[in-house]
């Protein structure tokens, strides 16, 4: 009987263990929309990646559908770890979107919600 108990426990822990990683996931996807004042960077769609980024692929696979190929520039750590600080860039992928101010915003995780507002029209100047 104590065996029956110690893994309905076992499985009760692992349900326990799956529920909070599925919060973790809800809750980074729910992460809001950040605005940056002046970014330094010409107006246009910027994605950025990491070359350890498994889900970067397909991001960029993703904004290449919706937005055309050399339509968006991608912005890899690797590359421009300055850009990623001085933006406050903590987490790849991410997508900013610059207008013609100067000002951005950065959409963090798939692009999807970056763009539903660009087809909208109300992102860049």
């Amino acid at each position: 009987m104590d065996e029956v108990w110690a893994r309905a426990g076992l499985v009760a822990g692992a349900l326990a263990v799956a529920g909070v990683a599925v919060l973790i996931q809800r809750s980074r996807a729910r992460q809001t929309v950040r605005r940056v004042a002046a970014t330094g960077l010409e107006p246009g769609v910027y994605l950025f990646t990491s070359t350890t980024c498994s889900s970067c692929i397909r991001a960029r696979e993703t904004l290449e559908a919706g937005l055309g190929e050399g339509r968006f520039r991608e912005l890899a750590w690797e590359e421009a770890s300055q850009t990623f600080e001085e933006l406050g860039v903590d987490a790849v992928p991410a997508v900013m979107v610059v207008d013609g101010r100067g000002r951005g915003r950065i959409y963090p995780g798939q692009p999807d919600r970056a763009l539903r507002r660009l087809s909208s029209g109300s992102i860049l100047d």
